[in-house]
């Protein structure tokens, strides 16, 4: 049993409820709150954690979508337009990977502890992530791993279900508290609806949370809408691109709209990833379905901004993910926060700061169905510890997300993660 108290405590509950002064008592789940003189007389056997004097205690941040498998990537995958950036991932994905070695990867998760996430949905195209993630959960971090599939071609899906199964088979031998294995469903685009039905019957017998891209980039929508657009002609290329998106140039239709698309995930507990060109708000269910939305891989490909204000005003769970190195510069929610200020600019600062601290906590934790995010009694002890300046206290949400650069502690289920 532990104590650790702080100058600040943002709960990230609804309210956005900052303490002052507060700390709490804790083993693996959070226990008690009060002041650190009354929790010392009430547990005198506790252990009392340090902290800096001028300190700040919060949720750790959960980030739902990377793709670690392509940590390799700098200077090599194409920016600005969906389709080129895709065709430059099919030229360059295996040699990504085979850069992307296990060293890199731990390295590349525990820079992500280092800036205060405790838990990362994982996006496993390849199944090559698989032993550092194991690696990094037994360490303590808390990894959701999300087995993908994806096949757009009828002849070839029987291969895709096969690989799918070893992956995933492999992936649930490694089952614990901080590994989850999980499914995805790469994107309508890219995966056919005979394998899209086997993929989610399977998530629907063995009760698998289910991750999704979807509605990412104007080419996609123009595809799904009336199969017009980039991806109609894509499939004329030359090399591995062409053998990957054929069925797309020769069906005369897609195998979906977006509506056909989201039905298929009715009564799965799922991530929609990206949807910066959705329309179809009412047809989410927001007991079940959450959007993660990843601002800086959308300003890279998207060209288009996901309509945050439309997003929040809809009562769907929306939440915050860096996507991979392959769309991105940093895994660090710290970066993808400082992001988010920028590119949503028609809210006001100071609400915005606290909103997004709340999709980087409160939010994600509820998507993915674990209890935390909040610093609240009963909910799992993870946490980081930072350092913050003196400023308004009306302002130190802002002022942490602009300033803030790394954490002193962090704790996972109640347990010092080093980093």
């Amino acid at each position: 049993m532990f104590i650790v108290s702080a100058r600040y405590l943002f709960l990230c509950d609804e309210n956005f409820s900052i303490l002052d002064n507060q700390g709490f008592v804790f083993d693996e789940k959070i226990l008690e709150f009060g002041t650190a003189k009354h929790l010392r007389q009430k547990y005198p056997q506790a252990k009392i954690i340090p902290t800096p004097p001028n300190s700040l205690i919060l949720p750790a941040f959960i980030n739902s979508h990377t793709h670690l498998e392509f940590s390799a990537n700098s200077y090599t995958l194409h920016f600005g337009k969906f389709l080129p950036w895709l065709k430059s991932v099919m030229a360059h994905r295996q040699n990504l990977s085979q850069e992307a070695k296990d060293a890199l990867l731990l390295k590349t998760l525990q820079g992500m502890l280092r800036s205060g996430t405790g838990t990362v949905g994982e996006i496993s195209s390849f199944g090559s992530d698989l032993a550092p993630c194991v690696g990094a959960s037994k360490r303590g971090m808390r990894i959701v791993f999300f087995n993908e599939i994806l096949g757009a071609n009828e002849a070839g899906l029987e291969e895709k279900k096969q690989d799918f199964l070893r992956r995933f088979e492999a992936s649930m031998t490694c089952k614990s508290e901080l590994f989850i294995p999980a499914l995805s469903l790469h994107a309508p685009y890219s995966t056919h609806k005979k394998l899209a039905h086997f993929a989610l019957e399977f998530a629907k017998k063995n009760r698998l949370l289910v991750s999704t891209h979807f509605l990412e980039s104007r080419a996609e929508i123009l595809w799904l809408w009336g199969a017009e657009g980039g991806f109609r002609w894509a499939g004329l290329e030359g090399g591995g691109f062409k053998k990957w998106l054929s069925s797309l140039s020769q069906n005369p239709s897609p195998s979906y709209t977006p509506a056909e698309f989201i039905g298929l995930f009715k009564g799965l507990r799922t991530l929609f990833t990206h949807c910066v060109y959705l329309k179809e708000w009412a047809l989410l269910d927001p007991k079940l379905h959450a959007i993660t939305h990843c601002a800086f891989s959308n300003r890279l490909l998207s060209q288009g901004t996901f309509a945050l204000k439309r997003a929040l005003k809809s009562g769907l769970n929306v939440h915050l993910g860096t996507d991979g190195l392959s769309s991105n510069i940093s895994l660090s929610m710290l970066d993808e926060l400082r992001a988010n200020l920028l590119i949503h600019a028609d809210f006001d600062l100071e609400f915005l700061a606290k909103k997004l601290l709340l999709m980087a906590t409160l939010y994600p934790a509820r998507a993915l169905n674990l209890n935390l995010g909040t610093l609240e009694e009963g909910k799992e002890a993870d946490f980081s510890v930072f350092t913050v300046g003196e400023c308004d206290k009306a302002q130190l949400p802002l002022q942490f997300i602009l300033n803030a650069k790394g954490v002193e502690k962090i704790f996972i289920r109640g347990r010092s993660c080093e980093f």
